[in-house]
């Protein structure tokens, strides 16, 4: 039995969400709201929805409010796998925001998987991607800039990685390899993800190639563990990589 203030209302609100009063993906009550249903002042009500996204039944996001957390989204990885697709096979909206698109030095690891030299200019894209107003992945993407020196000014039209490349002549493209381990957060990480600095990430490396066999793009990705599963995919029924 709760002893505490925060506790009571902790399990309070966890014995509504288990009887499904407030579904996976609704919007709970506000604060305010909260704190006027179990006459409890702000602190309190927060740190009884903070224990509640600890052990995976809220989500809180800063300026939006906390919501009931979804069960975790499959994710296929295959030869073919598009972020958009993958989770409007869970009648979730998925969509991408842009962080930015800058040309770059090629690192070491960026420069053996696209084959040219280290210190190349390379096309940078990065992205946030979002199942609902969840943020869910944060995305690198590397282009070689001598391949495609048009990219940075076509991309802000389309908005779109596959857009872009078939823009600029790429009408199709598959992955070649990926690399999955996984390690803890950082602050950034936190920030965008809106995650605590205990909960492991999903980091993936990979390599999409031209019908060629061509090495097209080079990208890095995390995904926040406690939303997502990947599904490595050995056969090539999926859909195209990109958003």
């Amino acid at each position: 039995m709760p002893n505490r203030i925060w506790e009571r209302v902790s399990s309070q609100i966890e014995e509504s969400i288990r009887k499904y009063e407030y579904a996976p993906g609704d919007k709970l009550p506000t604060e305010a709201e909260f704190s006027r249903q179990f006459m409890v002042n702000r602190h309190t009500l927060r740190r009884a929805l903070s224990h509640l996204q600890e052990i995976g039944l809220v989500e809180s996001t800063q300026g939006r409010g906390s919501y009931v957390r979804r069960p975790a989204i499959r994710y296929t990885i295959g030869k073919r796998t598009r972020f958009s697709d993958q989770l409007t096979n869970h009648s979730i909206k998925a969509y991408t925001k842009t962080r930015q698109v800058l040309v770059k030095g090629a690192t070491r690891d960026v420069a053996k998987a696209l084959d040219i030299p280290i210190g190349n200019k390379v096309i940078v894209v990065s992205r946030i991607g979002y199942a609902g107003d969840l943020p869910i992945s944060m995305a690198t993407h590397h282009f070689d800039f001598h391949r495609f020196p048009t990219f940075q000014k076509i991309y802000p039209e389309h908005k779109s990685i596959t857009q872009t490349l078939i823009h600029c002549g790429v009408l199709d493209f598959t992955r070649k390899w990926t690399q999955v381990r996984s390690r803890l957060p950082g602050p950034d990480e936190c920030e965008h993800l809106n995650i605590p600095k205990h909960v492991p990430l999903i980091v993936t490396k990979s390599l999409n190639v031209d019908p060629l066999g061509k090495p097209l793009e080079y990208g890095d990705a995390v995904f926040a563990s406690d939303r997502m599963e990947l599904d490595i995919a050995s056969t090539d029924d999926a859909k195209r990589y990109d958003d």
